[in-house]
């Protein structure tokens, strides 16, 4: 989060070497032989994303189609013509976070819960369906009970859509409350520990002024944070980080941009109320950075940040701790 100011004359001359590269490609320009590559190119990626968009449109259409089947099977009451739409691995999560996992459970779910639907006209509604990739769909929508008496009540949901086999089944379905406007992502569930950090802190210490702000990007995917660090008389520093999901490495991963053209990385592994990262980064000259991070809450209004086992270039830095305050205190929730 901080940088140590001694590499300023290299920095100069890193930025004028730059400058004159750019300069020279801008001059000498591509090749008839590269400019025909690149024609070529554009002409295979419209044809590739033609075929990507036909494909997914046709995904949707398909997704459409399962639902409205799977609503008919719960309308008739039959467990096994329900059941055939789950995926064998998959998930349900209830309104207050509560999870069901693997066909089985999800069977006796349903075979406790069916007798009861059966007295109910159950009818779909879309709010939305978008392809995350191929084979992949994301759904959004409601469900709504008539009762015998007329009576009305509304499901919110959210589907991820899986293709097996030829054949679309649920992967995972998430209850959302009646006032939802905005679907989570899949990252949100992963990311709902660090929930705490939204607001705007300040730091609480003598040697420099760090605001901090935190929030959720579109559809809770990333916490999007932004620093502002004044010291003595510098130019103050800016510093932008994105913390999201990766799926593929199954962890919380952050990405670091600074004013000065430092960029860096993170993994974030949770530790009781802390999360400890494992950062490395490249300063605007092209020194490498290690470090230990080490985020701490200690109450809704408080927590502790603290960097550890700094290196750079191999060269130890010591240690730091700073200690930040929220600065609407009415906001604030626990980890």
């Amino acid at each position: 989060m901080h940088r140590e100011r001694v590499r300023t004359p290299v920095l100069v001359a890193g930025l004028l070497s730059a400058g004159i590269l750019i300069g020279f490609m801008a001059r000498s320009g591509p090749r008839p032989a590269e400019v025909a590559a690149q024609e070529a190119g554009r002409k295979d990626t419209a044809k590739d994303t033609a075929k990507a968009e036909s494909n997914a449109a046709g995904d949707e259409s398909a997704v459409r189609k399962s639902t409205a089947d799977y609503v008919a099977a719960m309308n008739k009451g039959e467990l096994g013509a329900v059941m055939a739409f789950w995926a064998p691995d998959a998930e349900y999560i209830d309104e207050s976070g509560n999870i069901t996992r693997g066909r089985e459970a999800i069977t006796a779910m349903f075979r406790e819960a069916l007798p009861d639907l059966k007295k109910h006209k159950i009818s779909a509604r879309e709010h939305s369906v978008r392809t995350l990739r191929p084979d992949v769909v994301l759904q959004d929508g409601s469900l709504e009970f008539c009762g015998p008496d007329g009576c009305k009540e509304f499901n919110r949901y959210a589907v991820v859509w899986t293709k097996t086999d030829g054949k679309w089944l649920i992967s995972s379905a998430r209850d959302l409350p009646s006032d939802v406007t905005e679907v989570p992502s899949l990252a949100y569930p992963q990311l709902q520990a660090l929930e705490w950090l939204v607001g705007e802190w300040s730091a609480d210490s003598p040697k420099s002024d760090v605001k901090l702000t935190c929030k959720w990007g579109p559809n809770k995917s990333f916490l999007l944070m932004d620093y502002e660090v004044r010291r003595d008389r510098d130019e103050p520093l800016t510093v932008t980080q994105r913390i999201g999901w990766d799926p593929v490495n199954q962890t919380v991963r952050s990405w670091v941009f600074d004013s000065d053209g430092g960029f860096g990385e993170g993994d974030w592994q949770k530790d009781g109320v802390k999360w400890v990262v494992d950062s490395s980064g490249v300063l605007p000259d092209g020194g490498i950075g290690t470090a230990t991070h080490v985020w701490e809450f200690v109450d809704p209004q408080t927590f502790a940040w603290r960097a550890t086992d700094r290196e750079v270039d191999g060269q130890p830095l010591g240690n730091m701790e700073v200690k930040f305050v929220r600065k609407n205190q009415k906001e604030g929730g626990r980890p």
